[in-house]
């Protein structure tokens, strides 16, 4: 009996050992559990979000804005609070044309984060593309009184300013940019740009060199400030400067076209019209290469040639005031007086019109992108009688800049007037 209750207690206390031991596995086992769904289960959630903002950054950079919307949209049902997205969902919105609901977005992620500076100057541009011009340039002081010592935001402001014709507080912003940071480039060369449309080379050409010495791969910068030292009369220095454009795949037909003239004012003439012929063989339309290859051959004494050449600029451009006067000129040297007579009549009536167009394209050389300068454009043609020209320079300010009020009124009221 005593040896049976001896095992009675000790199979008793193997079966509580046993039951002790079950517990703390059980235990253990729910621990692992909850620590996974309070751990594990949220990280991959949070990567499965941030997998559906980066795609559809991917798909806003490949222009596919409905499925960024959609993707965005998808990351904040999962995340409201998510703000990158509320900033993607408004950039989306303001490519697929809808800038109310672009507005909507970039105000939310405004009121998730006051000081997420990419937002402010994209709500900045959803309103500079509606004309609501003092909205935008009141977001960007927003921001500026947020971090006044955001070079970047002065950048962006500056660029603002030069957009709409204010050049002359452009420059005032590019000037804080670089005195903030000094190594900004893009500002220099911006603000040479705003001296270029102030009439003022000389201050362009200073920030041009500034922009090259800090990052010496610009080769738009490079041509650009052989177009300063071209207008200055260095005609040497503009050459070396419209090589090294030239070197830097800066394929442009007016790239040659201004070495061109840039030889033609060191009068080394074969080189010029070695250019010239490089410009023809990449634009045949290109009426400036043909007139120019006009004025060689006529003071070569080439007379039938050079008449040929302006005849194509002509054809090219049949308001082409200078190619009609030298056409002239040609004529008289062939003794044809009564063509002579003819031309020179057509010059005079179509100079003023040349010397204004000429004014503002000096301008669009430097910034083909400037969309004031398009819509101004516009007005001269439209002031001269050339409809389809006129048109064309609305269109193309619109093109750059959305919203551009002026430019839709003028274009509008073209399109009212029926004419072609």
């Amino acid at each position: 009996m005593p040896s049976r209750r001896t095992r009675n207690d000790g199979s008793k206390g193997k079966r509580s050992w046993l039951r002790y031991v079950v517990i703390a596995v059980a235990v253990a086992l729910t621990g692992g559990l909850s620590f996974y769904f309070v751990t594990i289960a949220p990280q991959r959630a949070k990567a499965a979000t941030e997998a559906l903002f980066q795609q559809g950054n991917a798909y806003l950079t490949a222009g596919q804005t409905l499925r960024a919307i959609e993707y965005y949209g998808r990351v904040i049902k999962r995340e409201p609070g998510h703000v990158l997205a509320h900033n993607g969902l408004g950039m989306a919105y303001r490519n697929a044309g809808n800038p109310v609901r672009a507005e909507n977005a970039l105000r939310h992620a405004l009121s998730l984060d006051r000081n997420l500076v990419n937002t402010y100057n994209n709500l900045a541009i959803v309103y500079a593309e509606t004309g609501s011009l003092a909205k935008a340039e009141a977001v960007y002081r927003e921001a500026l009184a947020i971090d006044p010592t955001s070079a970047v935001m002065r950048y962006n402001l500056g660029a603002f300013y030069a957009q709409v014709g204010s050049y002359t507080k452009a420059v005032e912003q590019y000037k804080s940019a670089v005195e903030l940071r000094f190594d900004l480039y893009q500002a220099h060369n911006n603000m040479a740009l705003a001296y270029i449309a102030l009439g003022k080379p000389a201050e362009a050409v200073a920030e041009y060199e500034i922009s090259i010495k800090l990052n010496p791969r610009q080769s738009r910068a490079y041509y650009n400030l052989g177009l300063a030292f071209e207008e200055e009369g260095q005609f040497e220095k503009a050459a070396g400067y419209y090589k090294k454009a030239l070197s830097g795949n800066l394929t442009m037909p007016d790239v040659h076209y201004h070495l061109g003239l840039a030889y033609a004012g060191m009068q080394r003439h074969d080189q010029a019209l070695g250019q010239y012929e490089k410009v023809l063989a990449l634009d045949a339309s290109h009426k400036q290469a043909h007139y120019r290859i006009g004025l060689l051959l006529a003071e070569a004494g080439r007379y039938d040639e050079a008449e040929r050449s302006y005849q194509k600029a002509i054809t090219i451009d049949p308001h082409f005031a200078d190619a009609h006067y030298n056409l002239g000129r040609v004529y008289m040297k062939q003794r044809k007086p009564e063509q002579a007579t003819a031309e020179m009549a057509l010059f005079k009536s179509m100079s003023a019109y040349n010397k204004e167009v000429d004014n503002l394209s000096r301008i669009l050389l430097y910034m083909p992108g400037d969309a004031t300068s398009h819509w101004e454009l516009g007005g001269v043609h439209e002031k001269y009688e050339q409809y389809a020209r006129a048109l064309e320079e609305y269109q193309t300010a619109l093109s750059i800049r959305p919203g551009f009020q002026q430019a839709e009124k003028s274009l509008q009221r073209l399109q009212a007037m029926e004419v072609h």
